[in-house]
This record gives C-alpha cells, structure tokens and sequence, in this order.
C-alpha cells in the first residue's frame, strides 16, 4: 500500500485534533478548599399561622461567602440538594430541576421558608462572627443580627447552636463531624 499524500496525512492529523477538543474533559471545577461535613438540624417554632416544623440532613459545605458549595443529603448518603453560589449568582438543583437566586439568603428564605443568614452561617461555623454585622460577646458565643450563637460546645464537639428568638423563633442546631 502507498504512503498517503502528505496533504490527505495533515487533513487527517487536523480532523483528529479538533475531535479530540470536542471531546476533551470539562475544566475542573474551582479548587473551594477544604470540606466541612456534619448534620443540620432547623427548628422553626410554631405561630398563630403556622405549625411547628422541623427539618435535617447531612451536608458538606465547601467555600467562602464570594464562592462556594453546600450538599445536603439523605441519611443514606444521596444528594437531595446542591447549591453553587458566586458573584451575585446562587444557582440550587434538586430532584425538580435548576432554579437561580440573587443571594444566599434568598435560597434560604425561599427553601426553607424562613431566613437563615447562610453567609454569617460559614463564618459561625468557624467560630467566629460575621465580619458583615457587628457582633455583641456573651457568656457561651456573641449576638448577632438578631440571633444568639453558643459556641461554647464548637471546639471539643463540634456544636453549634445558633437561636433567633424574634417570631417566629428559629433554632439552628449543627453537629460538625470531626
């Protein structure tokens, strides 16, 4: 069999590269540092137009408050919930699809059905108040924005509980694996 033209050889040798960057892996995503996991339990007292509820998961969090990620999953270890957020841009997928939010606050609001300061929320976890809202210390933790973080439990067990006492009166509780 004769070589092939060197013209038909190059033709070929382009075919194959620009398939073979059709098909390359997607980039990888952002390196958002290490991962926190541990349960989350949400208690929202009842009041004269609603009843008691409350909700827990597992999850994994992941970031900072500019970019970052939250799983929340089943006792047996399934994604029920994945929130990505960057920029101004909150984007949440469950078992009903993709939905966008402008802030964390507002996923929280509308999927919870109450406001929980999701980005406070990471920097509480650390022990630590919000840089965004001053912050009054008491005996087990420090008041802010209207809610009581005990943090007293945080560093041997890996508590975190953290109280609004306005109405309706929220409770969020956090074991941190460890």
């Amino acid at each position: 069999m004769s070589p092939a033209p060197s013209g038909l050889r190059r033709a070929c040798l382009l075919a194959a590269m620009v398939l073979a960057g059709c098909v390359s892996a997607p980039p990888a995503p952002p390196d958002l540092g290490p991962i926190t996991t541990g349960r989350m339990v949400v208690r929202v007292a009842a009041t004269a137009n609603q009843i008691a509820k409350a909700e827990n998961a597992a999850f994994e969090l992941a970031g900072t408050e500019q970019q970052g990620q939250l799983k929340l999953l089943s006792p047996l270890g399934t994604v029920v919930a994945d929130a990505h957020w960057q920029a101004g841009q909150v984007t949440l997928q469950t078992g009903d699809g993709t939905r966008q939010f402008e802030s964390m606050e507002a996923l929280a609001s509308e999927t919870l059905g109450e406001a929980i300061p999701l980005g406070a929320l990471l920097h509480w976890l650390a022990g630590k108040p919000w840089p965004q809202a001053p912050a009054q210390p008491t005996a087990q933790g420090f008041e802010q924005a209207g809610w009581l973080i005990d943090t007293s439990a945080l560093a041997n067990e890996g508590l975190l509980l953290a109280r609004r006492p306005a109405a309706p009166a929220l409770e969020l509780r956090v074991k941190l694996d460890r």
